[in-house]
Formats: C-alpha cells, structure tokens, sequence
C-alpha cells in the first residue's frame, strides 16, 4: 500500500514537472516568434550586418524613382517595400539586394517602435544579382544609386 502511495505520488510529481517544462518550452517558443518582423527576426539591419561582417560588403540605399523601377522588375508594384538596399562585396561579383517594409507601432499615439523588415520576394530574403547584368536590371552602377 505505502509502494502504491510513494509510486502514485512520484508519478504525479513527475508529470507535473514535464507538463510545467513542456508549457515553459512552448512559452519560450512563443516568446521567439514574438518579433515585429516575424518569426526569425528577419530585421533589414541583422541582414546588412551580416553582408557587412562576413563579407565586407557596402550598401546603397535606392532613391524612390530607383525603388519604383525595382518593384516593376520583381512584380512587387502593390507591395508594401518602402526601402531597398543594393550590397556589393569584394568577394563576389553579384550584388545582394534587400527590400524590406516599415512597421510601426505606436503607444497612446506616439511612436514606440519603428524597425524596417526585409520582405522576401518569390522564397528569399535577398536577391542575387550578377554583376554584368545589375546595370540592366536597375538601368544604373552601383556608383550612380541613390544619387536623385
């Protein structure tokens, strides 16, 4: 009777702990997704850091005309791409491209947060752009970009 009692009671204990651990993991979970660019952050300036780290690269911000003739080339017209950043490295010859969204959230109408996010185009964050071609696909050099 007391092995009965000692076991009922060691079960009970251990399932609460692995029902208290498995609602903490999925609290932790949670807790991940919850960013303003999505479930893996994917937040415009990680990405350039990243290009900049790994890959010495340096960005040029498109002017409004330039991101107007980007969203017609990738078949983004009505989309919500307000920024776009051309990459270069001297360790590739294709240039990456990023576009990303603006999202805002405001708290008793002032603005509490503003962070761009990188929109994927097609299943990617970024976009590959060989160096002979970029020319042709944004009608300038790279030297020339965001020039008005």
């Amino acid at each position: 009777m007391i092995k009965k009692l000692v076991l009922g009671l060691f079960l009970g204990l251990f399932s609460a702990g692995v029902m208290a651990n498995d609602v903490s993991v999925q609290e932790h979970k949670r807790g991940l997704r919850n960013t303003p660019c999505g479930e893996h952050g994917e937040q415009r300036d990680s990405l350039i850091g990243f290009y900049q780290h790994e890959y010495n690269a340096t960005y040029k911000e498109l002017n409004k005309k330039e991101i107007d003739i980007f969203l017609k080339r990738v078949n983004q017209e009505d989309s919500d791409i307000v920024n776009v950043r051309v990459l270069q490295s001297p360790f590739h010859d294709s240039y990456a491209i990023i576009a990303s969204h603006l999202f805002q959230n405001f708290l008793d109408g002032n603005l509490l947060v503003e962070v761009y996010c990188a929109k994927k185009i097609g299943d990617s964050f970024v976009i590959y752009i060989k160096g002979d071609m970029f020319k042709e696909f944004i009608g300038k050099d790279f030297s020339e970009l965001g020039k008005d």
